[in-house]
């Protein structure tokens, strides 16, 4: 009988040894990046403020400068004017390990002025792109080496960057393009250098994406199945508002023509969000972290304002140039779409309102319900039993949001890509 893991070939054997080094670089190089762009982007930005109109007017023009520099760049490295997002290039299965320094740079300079996108598509090129090169130089030809060396190095990048190798291995086995006869013989790898990126992280770094949300958890009733499928039809709304904010956005920063311009007005915009609403800066952790232990102070109008302007504050970011990860976040904002139904409805558990619409909101354009579920799991603290409602919900909200854009583009309706 065929074994799944094919140990007799060379090739395989050898990658499971270049997982393991690509794990151990790619965590110090994750452990390097997201220390140096915290450092900087904590100097300049400090610890996430509550009260709206609460930030520095001077942040205005030092976001606006960012989209300068990042305009400047991107002509500079002859960077295309479309980058594909981290989901995007774990989906298609190829990494561009020429230019992958080149947008890693654009994604630190991007994180340290401010804009309101996350790390995972830096560490996505980390990984990817180091391991794409070793696998082109190593394995030219071979297809299958060259793939399930790309997914490991992703995993070890996303192994860093959640801090779980877990949640890592799950995120890019669930996106790739890899044949399901070779899931295990591509899983095996993935988990090898997440493992050996999280250990090292973690080794240095002593903190975890896990349980990192203090949310008391109630016991499971039936009834919340219900409200799970509940939650996961209104997450679908919030992403198409997002993707409704992203168009308009899109179609107004068509308007100007010169690049620079972009950069300038989309970086003063995003200044004057973080100004205005300083919850809107960043990736978003540690800023959901103090929504949710202070969501009583805040109020359903404020978390309201920055729920849109988060929003808005990502597809600006973008149109002005910068280049970051959409998956942080969209968790900030299905966590705080959570706590908003919490504030309305208090029947609903929190852990479940938050749990729920933190993995459905971003659960309704990426393909990855599982590691979602497991996000939502691991970062509250749910049981094993009360996951089933976040589960519902991210079915619910994928599917409820796929059968819309069919309709949408049956009627040859352009729908903006809004996950990176």
């Amino acid at each position: 009988m065929a074994t799944p893991i094919p140990l007799d070939r060379p090739w395989y054997r050898e990658l499971l040894v270049v997982a393991a080094v690509v794990g151990l670089a790619v965590g110090l190089l994750g452990l390097v990046y997201l220390g140096v762009t915290g450092a900087l982007s904590d100097a300049l930005f400090g610890d996430p403020r509550l009260e709206a109109w609460s930030g520095e007017w001077w942040w205005i023009p030092l976001v606006a400068a960012g989209g300068v520099l990042v305009t400047a760049l991107r002509a500079w490295w002859h960077a295309p004017e479309h980058i594909p997002g981290g989901v995007a290039v774990i989906e298609s299965g190829v990494v561009n390990h020429r230019a992958a320094p080149a947008w890693v740079g654009l994604a630190f300079v991007s994180a340290v002025f401010g804009a309101s996108l996350g790390p995972s598509f830096a560490l996505v090129m980390m990984g990817g792109g180091l391991a794409s090169w070793i696998a082109s130089r190593r394995w030219a030809g071979n297809e299958d080496a060259r793939l399930e060396a790309a997914m490991a190095g992703i995993a070890g990048g996303l192994g860093g960057a959640f801090t779980s190798p877990l949640l890592g291995s799950l995120m890019v086995s669930e996106l790739a393009p890899t044949p399901r006869s070779k899931y295990v013989e591509a899983f095996i790898p993935q988990m090898i250098a997440a493992t050996v990126a999280f250990a090292l992280y973690y080794g240095v770094a002593g903190t975890t994406f896990l349980n990192s949300f203090a949310i008391p958890a109630e016991d499971f009733a039936s009834w919340q199945l219900l409200i799970g499928a509940a939650l996961g039809a209104a997450s679908s709304v919030v992403m198409f508002l997002f993707v409704i904010i992203v168009k308009v956005v899109q179609r107004l920063a068509g308007k100007l023509a010169h690049p620079y311009v972009r950069g300038l007005v989309g970086g003063a915009l995003v200044g004057f969000l973080a100004f205005a609403l300083p919850l809107t800066v960043g990736a978003g952790n540690s800023q959901l972290t103090a929504v949710i232990d202070n969501s009583a102070a805040l109020g359903v109008g404020l978390l309201l304002a920055v729920l849109v302007g988060k929003m808005l504050a990502m597809a600006l970011s973008l149109a002005a140039g910068f280049i970051g990860g959409n998956v942080l976040p969209m968790l900030f904002v299905g966590g705080t779409a959570g706590v908003v139904v919490h504030l309305l409805f208090p029947g609903i558990p929190y852990a479940i309102a938050v749990g729920c619409m933190l993995a459905a909101v971003p659960g309704a354009r990426i393909k990855a319900p599982i590691g979602l579920t497991a996000i939502a799991m691991l970062s509250i603290g749910l049981g094993p039993v009360t996951t089933a409602p976040v589960a519902i919900a991210v079915v619910t909200s994928y599917l409820l949001t796929a059968a819309v854009l069919a309709a949408l583009r049956a009627r040859r309706v352009a729908v903006p890509p809004v996950h990176a």
